[in-house]
C-alpha cells in the first residue's frame, strides 16, 4: 500500500472514531458504552435555571456638574487684602448683591471672590436683626443668582449639600441629610430644618442645595447647630433688604409668612388662613412676650388678619405696643408685644 492510501485510511479512521464518540455522548454513554455519570439528560436540561445577566448599575449620583455651575455664584468674603479662611455667601441678584450670615461677617473693609475669580469690593452692607441675614453690594456684574426653592420645608431624610469657597480658590461641598425640623425639635425662635452633616459643622451663610440644584435654605444662626432657614423665608428677607424697607414686623422683633399648607396639619386643627410666625429675634419684645415659631397670628388689636401682608399693615403704626391673638395647637392666646426701642 503506497503512502497516499495509508494517509487516506488514517483520516477515515479518525473521522469514524469522532462519529462514534459523538453518538456515545448524545446517548449519555462514555466511550466504553457505559452510562456517563455527569451526563445532562433532556429533562435535566429543561429544569436548569435561567441565568439572568443584569446590567451593572451606577453608584451614587454625581453632583460635580451642579457644583461647577454654582461655584461662580458662591462668594468668599474676607477683609480686604487678607489671606486664609473666608466667610461664605452667595449671589442673589445679577447686579452684585450677595446674601450672608451677619454673625460670620468680618469687620472693616471687605472684598469678595466669586469662585476662583478676582477680588471685588463691597460698597454697602444691609442687615436684618431678626433673621441674622445680611446682604452685601459688590462691584461684580453679570452674576448668576443661586435659585431659591419655593418649597417651604424639604422632607426629613432628603440629602443635599452645602457649597462653600473656603479660601477663594475654588468650591468645596459637604453632604448632609435633613434630620428634623423645628416642630420635631420642640419649637423655638426660628422655623428651621436641622441637618446632620457627614463631617464638620456647616459654614454659616452657605446655601444648602437640593438634588435639583436649588437652594432649599441658608445655614444661619437659629439657636441650634447646622440649622437652615428655609428658602421661602430667606427670599422674603432678601427682597426686603434689597428694597431697603424692612417689614413692620421687625419693629416688634419677629417675622411671619403666609400660612403654609404643607405644615397645616401639624400647626393647627384644620386652619387654612392666617400667617405663621417664622422667626423671633432673641431677647426682643416678641421673645419676652412668649411668641414662638409656629404660632399662627389670627388677629391684631382685635382685627382679623389672613396673610403676612395684612399683618404687616396692621403693625405699621406709631403705637408703642400691640395686642396679638395667636393659635398654638389647641390653645388660643392673646399677648401684648412692645415695639423695639428706637424703631
Amino acid at each position: 500500500m503506497n503512502r497516499r492510501v495509508r494517509n487516506l485510511a488514517l483520516v477515515g479512521a479518525v473521522v469514524l472514531a469522532a462519529a462514534v464518540a459523538g453518538t456515545f455522548m448524545t446517548r449519555g454513554l462514555n466511550t466504553t458504552g457505559q452510562p456517563r455519570r455527569n451526563s445532562i439528560t433532556d429533562e435535566q436540561q429543561q429544569r436548569r435555571p435561567i441565568i439572568q445577566i443584569v446590567r451593572q448599575q451606577t453608584g451614587l449620583p454625581s453632583f460635580a456638574d451642579t457644583i461647577a455651575a454654582l461655584c461662580p455664584s458662591i462668594a468668599a468674603i474676607a477683609p480686604a487684602g487678607a489671606t486664609g479662611a473666608a466667610t461664605t455667601g452667595f449671589a442673589v441678584s445679577a447686579d452684585g448683591w450677595v446674601i450672608a450670615a451677619s454673625a460670620a461677617l468680618p469687620t472693616g473693609n471687605l472684598e469678595v471672590h466669586f469662585g476662583a475669580g478676582p477680588a471685588v469690593g463691597v460698597s454697602e452692607v444691609r442687615a436684618d436683626p431678626v433673621s441674622g441675614l445680611s446682604v452685601l453690594h459688590t462691584d461684580a456684574t453679570g452674576l448668576r443668582p443661586v435659585r431659591l426653592a419655593d418649597q417651604a420645608f424639604p422632607n426629613v431624610g432628603d440629602f443635599g449639600f452645602a457649597v462653600v469657597d473656603p479660601a477663594a480658590s475654588g468650591c468645596s461641598a459637604q453632604v448632609a441629610m435633613i434630620a428634623s425640623d423645628f416642630l420635631v425639635d420642640g419649637g423655638g425662635q426660628a422655623a428651621y430644618v436641622r441637618l446632620q452633616p457627614m463631617g464638620a459643622d456647616l459654614a454659616l451663610g452657605a446655601p444648602f442645595i437640593s438634588g435639583v440644584g436649588e437652594a432649599v435654605g441658608v445655614v444661619a444662626p437659629s439657636g441650634r447647630p447646622n440649622s437652615v432657614i428655609p428658602a421661602d423665608v430667606v427670599a422674603d428677607v432678601a427682597n426686603e433688604l434689597l428694597r431697603g424697607t424692612l417689614s413692620p414686623m421687625t419693629s416688634f422683633g419677629f417675622r411671619a409668612k403666609d400660612f403654609d399648607q404643607g405644615l397645616a396639619g401639624r400647626l393647627s386643627d384644620g386652619r387654612s388662613v392666617g400667617t405663621v410666625v417664622a422667626l423671633v429675634q432673641p431677647k426682643s419684645p416678641a421673645a419676652k412676650a412668649g411668641l414662638q415659631a409656629g404660632d399662627i397670628v389670627v388677629a391684631v388689636d382685635g382685627s382679623p388678619v389672613a396673610s403676612a401682608s395684612e399683618l404687616g399693615r396692621a403693625l405699621d403704626g406709631e403705637g408703642k405696643s400691640t395686642s396679638i391673638d395667636i393659635a398654638r395647637g389647641d390653645q388660643r392666646l392673646t399677648m401684648s408685644i412692645a415695639r423695639v426701642p428706637g424703631s
